[in-house]
């Protein structure tokens, strides 16, 4: 049907973006998470964070001298728009649910505040790496420097998101009860406009 992946990688190798074919994209392509994941907000917070990982990965990609261009717009509109949004639903929403509903001996005051930290760091150095990809889209190369800028913004990601995955969203998972996770669903919604359905 379409070239294999290690055969498509080959074609993208650091001669700059290629404009590639659809089942070439296919391979690339930044799914969105299901709207209706909002009804289960740890699932869809989850389901964010897989997504930030996918994205990471991409990045490495790209750091490595592998390009797709329709694939690099599309992140720098994800890097833009849902990946900074997605801080301000923990932040808003989700961090302080969880300091109502933990105990003390869980530190998640500590946790949360060590990850609104990690959060600003990460927005700023995701700033320096959409400069890079628009530069990619305007026709320059990727220097060494910002490869390697890069993927340590990649690497700073995965590295976050193994840490809310494997550290809070369990503690969520044992904490909110069924009326929290309605106001955190509710508080996402609201964020995107959607209407809950009535109680």
């Amino acid at each position: 049907m379409g070239k294999d992946r290690e055969s498509i990688r080959g074609s993208k190798k650091a001669n700059g973006l290629s404009d590639s074919s659809a089942d070439a994209h296919d391979l690339w392509r930044i799914d969105p998470v299901p709207i209706a994941l909002l009804d289960s907000p740890l699932d869809f917070l989850l389901a964010s964070h897989s997504r930030q990982r996918q994205v990471s990965a991409l990045l490495m990609m790209i750091a490595n001298g592998e390009f797709d261009r329709l694939v690099v717009k599309e992140m720098v509109v994800f890097l833009e728009g849902d990946f900074l949004f997605h801080f301000d639903d923990e932040e808003i929403g989700f961090f302080p649910l969880l300091r109502q509903y933990c105990p003390p001996e869980d530190n998640i005051t500590i946790l949360t505040e060590r990850l609104v930290s990690e959060h600003a760091h990460t927005k700023k150095f995701c700033k320096e790496v959409i400069v890079l990809l628009k530069e990619l889209l305007g026709g320059g190369k990727l220097a060494p420097e910002g490869a390697k800028k890069i993927s340590a913004f990649a690497e700073d990601v995965r590295q976050h998101l193994a840490f809310e995955n494997s550290v809070l969203l369990p503690i969520a998972r044992v904490r909110l009860n069924p009326d929290s996770l309605l106001i955190l669903s509710a508080l996402l919604k609201d964020r995107r406009n959607i209407k809950s359905a009535p109680m």
